[in-house]
């Protein structure tokens, strides 16, 4: 499984961002908060996933993830069979990992059968039931409402071009990087301040999460979190963590969108380097700011972000 970053999780949520949308004729300041109702549980994005017709059990969508990841004791329950280990990269190192099949895994448009699961600790994912990664998604539309009762959507990709309408349509298809594919990752190029950075689309991150580069160069400044403290640990499924540094981003522009102040993690984690960004400033953008957003839709066929703010 070469290049399968898997979800990561932040210890802690903090802090305030404001936001300023520019639309064709006004700005808007919106402000962030934990959402708890509908799909978001824990501050990740959810849908039910019925296994072998049996469910349905919350998954979270990572779509920085090109693996997908199921509990150890519902693997045991529902009793699927062994498939073996693997290499893989999570947020915070290479680790070998056993894998289960399942027979058949179902959530909207998704219907895959025999699918390859990376066995986890539930502890180490929030309480959830797994994860569904972009190997399981990829070719699919997700869309991600944060207004009201908060929904996720699994869809086909609709045909023709997507109309923006008031919203901002970002091609997010990531590049080569040497000989190495980023296998479905949606990244787009943004703006801190005046510095060039690397946004990587990150539904299975609570938190954003940038580098040291990032952090230096926009000048980023160390922050308290609500417990006083100034460090979050981040941990892979199968428990193994990452100490980050908390502070505030003084600014990110993503096309005609503006962010001020935002909450960030920093560190050095083994993701940036597995996606070649380990010297470039580059960010793990979470649903922290895309939470900020009405609707925000990830076409994983067509490689775009369509935010509507």
């Amino acid at each position: 499984m070469p290049g399968g970053d898997l979800t990561r999780r932040a210890m802690a949520l903090a802090g305030l961002m404001t936001a300023a949308a520019a639309g064709p004729a006004h700005a808007r300041e919106q402000t962030a908060t934990a959402f708890t109702s509908g799909d978001l549980q824990q501050g990740l994005l959810t849908v039910p996933v019925t296994i072998d017709d049996q469910g349905p059990y919350a998954f979270a969508i990572d779509s920085a993830a090109n693996a997908s990841v199921i509990a150890e004791d519902l693997a045991v329950r529902l009793g699927l069979a062994d498939a073996g280990e693997v290499t893989m990269h999570t947020v915070v190192a290479s680790e070998q990992a056993a894998t289960v099949r399942a027979p058949r895994l179902r959530t909207g448009a998704l219907d895959v059968r025999d699918a390859r699961l990376v066995v986890g600790g539930r502890a180490n994912m929030d309480g959830l039931d797994g994860l569904l990664g972009t190997d399981l998604l990829a070719g699919l539309r997700l869309v991600l409402n944060f207004r009201g009762r908060t929904r996720v959507s699994v869809t086909r990709p609709r045909r023709g071009r997507e109309r923006a309408l008031d919203g901002l349509l970002l091609d997010a298809r990531a590049p080569l990087t040497g000989q190495q594919r980023f296998n479905g990752l949606l990244l787009i190029d943004a703006l801190a301040r005046t510095t060039p950075c690397k946004v990587i689309v990150d539904t299975g991150a609570r938190m954003t999460i940038i580098n040291s580069a990032l952090a230096a160069q926009a000048n980023a400044q160390p922050m308290a979190l609500p417990d006083g403290s100034s460090q979050s640990v981040v941990l892979s499924p199968t428990g193994r963590g990452a100490v980050t540094e908390a502070m505030v981003l003084p600014e990110l522009q993503l096309g005609g969108v503006r962010l001020t102040r935002i909450s960030v993690l920093v560190g050095d984690l083994h993701t940036f380097a597995v996606w070649g960004l380990a010297d470039e400033p580059a960010m793990l953008m979470g649903v922290d700011l895309l939470g900020l957003f009405q609707t925000v839709t990830i076409d994983l066929q067509r490689g775009e972000l369509l935010l509507d703010p």
